[in-house]
């Protein structure tokens, strides 16, 4: 009887919309990858309407974390195509771009334009922007220089320059080296004398793997994550991103689950039509909506 009235309980649509979503699933982390420049990242922070609503093209290596920035004023690809364009020219192009959904990097063009230099072009899922958190983590330090300039009314080029300069010149906490040597291979004079010439300090990348892994302890630790309960053809509800008072907290709409892999969801509507999701992360969206009457 206990169980019958369990599963009665779990039938109502009314408490399926309105409970709770489902703990977020164990972090997969991504590990730099053995080669600077083999993987890159990037994003759009912006617009700054202070400075006539420039955005901030980012792109950060994965292996050195080197970052190189570019003020734009559209995020349109053609303007995208010629701020790459004249950071591949120098750096030649990479085997793999990791960004998020959003303008310009949704375009037919963009895929084009990978596909056509031999660029695999990876997407994080929709809301979920830590998929792609080395450009977000990058958009603290692009946000202080821009209020710095802002504030003290000073250029934001010269602002801006100034703290990618550092940033890349400076030991990173987790490498323990400078962006820029183990980007270049060689130590790189500043203002101050060299004590040693040559090449940089050996980046083993043991450093990067054990703070990787420690971080993901303490993080699924800190979350209560679990495996994904949530299998191929449950149908469940997504969560609605933004609601008034007195609005469930899902949308009553059904989906099917097709896939799921590394706590990505791939869902499809009543039409047919697919969309990926992360499980019970930011934001909070899953709920399992199984004999639901």
């Amino acid at each position: 009887m206990t169980k019958h009235a369990e599963e009665w309980a779990k039938s109502c649509p009314v408490c399926a919309i309105n409970g709770k979503p489902e703990r977020p699933t164990h972090m997969a982390r991504v590990f730099a990858p053995h080669a600077v420049w083999e993987t890159i990242a990037l994003d759009f922070n912006g617009p700054y309407s202070k400075f006539g609503g420039i955005s901030v093209l980012v792109d950060e290596d994965y292996r050195s974390r080197y970052v190189i920035t570019k003020p734009v004023k559209s995020t349109s690809f053609e303007n995208t195509r010629k701020i790459l364009e004249e950071v591949f020219e120098k750096e030649g192009f990479p085997d793999n771009i990791k960004s998020d959904n959003g303008p310009p990097f949704n375009e037919e063009d963009y895929r084009q334009y990978c596909l056509e230099h031999g660029i695999n072009a990876i997407f994080s899922t929709p809301l979920y922007p830590q998929q792609n958190s080395l450009a977000e983590s990058c958009m603290k330090l692009v946000n202080k220089a821009m209020t710095v300039a802002a504030t003290s009314g000073s250029g934001y080029g010269e602002e801006l320059d100034a703290a990618i300069h550092a940033y890349n010149a400076a030991a990173h906490f987790v490498t323990g080296i400078p962006p820029e040597e183990v980007m270049t291979g060689r130590k790189i004079r500043r203002g101050l004398p060299l004590i040693y010439r040559g090449k940089a300090a050996f980046d083993d990348n043991a450093r990067d793997h054990k703070s990787k892994i420690d971080a993901k302890v303490r993080e699924d630790a800190r979350r209560g994550a679990r495996q994904c309960r949530i299998k191929p053809e449950d149908t469940v509800v997504v969560e609605r991103q933004v609601r008034s008072k007195g609005e469930p907290r899902f949308d009553p709409r059904r989906y099917t689950v097709t896939e799921e892999r590394n706590g990505m969801l791939v869902l499809s509507d009543e039409n047919g039509q697919p969309g990926r999701f992360p499980v019970g992360d930011t934001p909070k969206i899953m709920t399992s909506f199984q004999n639901v009457r």
